[in-house]
């Protein structure tokens, strides 16, 4: 009897992880958009003596073109963001529970706990790999960790030919997914 409670118990974490993967991936696309564009522009200077703005100056040629999001795309991040933290907040909070359970056996909760350091570790990573985007000009990005794969998703104003290839070296440095797993989405 405590085999097969052990059992759906864990099924149903595995459920529960495709059900949040496939959500994500549904949201991921860029059907609902739509909210008021912010107009402020952050970390935008004026030299001392010149009216010229840092955004205006040529003195790097690849910079990117960062804090114009459409209403659209401010929208979409800010929805997609806060479905892809509910969904993990589900599933931490399931796996815990199996955790927690007193008739659990030790292997089932070895299990699990190894299924919630995975899952906090892709979170972690998500974290890192967006902020980093973020870090090299990107204004807005999201980015989805699998098993084997991760998917970035950002503002299509804001690529360029050596875009992919900054992408892909963060995503690189924070987790070890080869670069045919890694996609790329531009909103």
């Amino acid at each position: 009897m405590k085999i097969k409670k052990q059992y759906v118990v864990i099924a149903t974490l595995v459920v529960a992880l495709g059900v949040a993967v496939y959500l994500n991936w549904q949201l991921s696309g860029p059907d609902s958009l739509s909210v008021a564009n912010t107009k402020k522009e952050l970390g935008v200077a004026t030299y001392v003596n010149s009216s010229v703005t840092a955004d205006e100056s040529s003195i790097d040629s690849t910079s990117k073109n960062t804090g114009n999001l459409t209403a659209e795309q401010a929208e979409y991040f800010s929805a997609s963001r806060t479905d892809r933290e509910e969904t993990q907040s589900d599933v931490l909070t399931l796996a815990k529970q199996v955790l927690e359970l007193a008739d659990s056996s030790e292997e089932a909760k070895e299990e699990a706990a190894e299924q919630l350091s995975k899952l906090e570790n892709d979170m972690l990573s998500q974290n890192r790999i967006e902020s980093t985007l973020k870090a090299k000009g990107f204004s807005d990005c999201l980015c989805f960790i699998s098993d084997s794969a991760c998917t970035v998703i950002v503002p299509k104003n804001e690529m360029q030919e050596s875009s992919s290839l900054i992408i892909k070296d963060c995503v690189k440095m924070s987790c070890d997914i080869p670069s045919e797993n890694i996609g790329i989405i531009e909103v």
